[in-house]
């Protein structure tokens, strides 16, 4: 499929989880609608990246909504760890980086990767605490790495490691369409099985 089709495919399959997502805002309080509001504010913005792309607007799509919807879901991961743990436990989150311009320069042309991974440490460590592979935690952390998949092999592909054939010329956004399906999927069946118990998950 062409790169335009594969951006269409995602911004509609993405924007169709914001719509649970969107739900949980209204329905939900306190916490809990905090959270919802997040993964609402993940979901527009990245599906703004696959619009961006879609109209071959790379510099602000990849360049910009991209790394800022991996950034907002940092901010959920942390804003998650904080309402999980509990009150007393509750610590500050520092975090210090000394950059020399070349290192500042390969973090730019690889923020989003980076992000990705951080994001993901946050994850693996909320589902290593929950000790169950059922949770939110756990599933959100397949997801990030299924994209983060796709982000290596789009990486490869470019710096010409991957040589792959005309029929998989955009590996790295095929496994992206992958992540995007899977993590709509989880938020509806999650959605679905919340409604059939008659409770919010």
């Amino acid at each position: 499929m062409l790169e335009t089709q594969l951006h269409f495919i995602s911004a509609i399959v993405i924007l169709l989880a914001a719509i649970v997502s969107i739900y949980l805002t209204v329905r939900l309080k306190g916490d809990l609608r905090k959270l919802s509001a997040i993964l609402s504010i993940f979901i527009f913005i990245h599906s703004f990246y696959h619009i961006f792309e879609f109209f071959g607007s790379t510099q602000l799509g990849e360049g910009f909504f991209e790394p800022l919807s991996v950034a907002v879901l940092i901010f959920f991961g942390v804003v998650y760890s904080n309402i999980a743990r509990p009150k007393k436990q509750n610590a500050k989150i520092t975090a210090i980086a000394a950059l020399n311009p070349g290192t500042l320069s390969v973090l730019m042309d690889n923020i989003t990767p980076i992000l990705l991974f951080v994001a993901l440490g946050i994850f693996i460590r909320l589902a290593i605490i929950s000790k169950n592979v059922r949770t939110f935690q756990f599933q959100i952390s397949i997801f990030i790495i299924i994209w983060i998949l796709g982000e290596m092999a789009g990486i490869l592909q470019d710096n010409g490691i991957l040589n792959l054939s005309s029929f998989q010329s955009s590996i790295g956004l095929e496994i992206h369409v992958v992540s995007m399906v899977f993590f709509s999927v989880m938020l509806w069946l999650r959605y679905y099985y919340s409604r059939s118990a008659e409770k919010m998950i």
